[in-house]
């Protein structure tokens, strides 16, 4: 991902591309893009979520499971690296299909452990 802080194009200045709403295909739609490095935003109805809620995710696993502070702070630097907190050019499906790789590899936990705190 980028560590751009994205500067959004101009209204003249948009890419016509697919729209999903709850899901669903509604057509073509402007969506905004990066002009430092090019990346389009993302304007689906499924909002990406703050590091915060991964957090607490973290956290309620660690009342089921044991985990250490190093483990924690493992994932939290991960997921930093990964930029999962870009909400610029991430859904919310993206980030968690990601959360849930890096949590399970880190932990040693099965994913449906983590998929259903989620």
């Amino acid at each position: 991902m980028s560590g751009c802080e994205h500067k959004i194009s101009g209204s003249k200045e948009k890419v016509w591309l697919p729209y999903y709403y709850e899901g669903r295909d509604r057509g073509l739609k402007p969506h905004p893009y990066c002009i430092e490095c090019g990346l389009i935003k993302n304007l689906s109805s499924e909002r990406p979520r703050g590091l915060g809620f991964f957090m607490n995710v973290i956290a309620e696993l660690g009342k089921r499971h044991k985990i250490a502070q190093v483990q924690i702070r493992l994932i939290a630097l991960e997921m930093e690296r990964l930029s999962l907190e870009d909400k610029f050019g991430m859904d919310r499906f993206q980030q968690e299909k990601m959360f849930i790789e890096i949590t399970a590899r880190i932990l040693n936990v099965p994913e449906r452990a983590v998929i259903e705190l989620l």
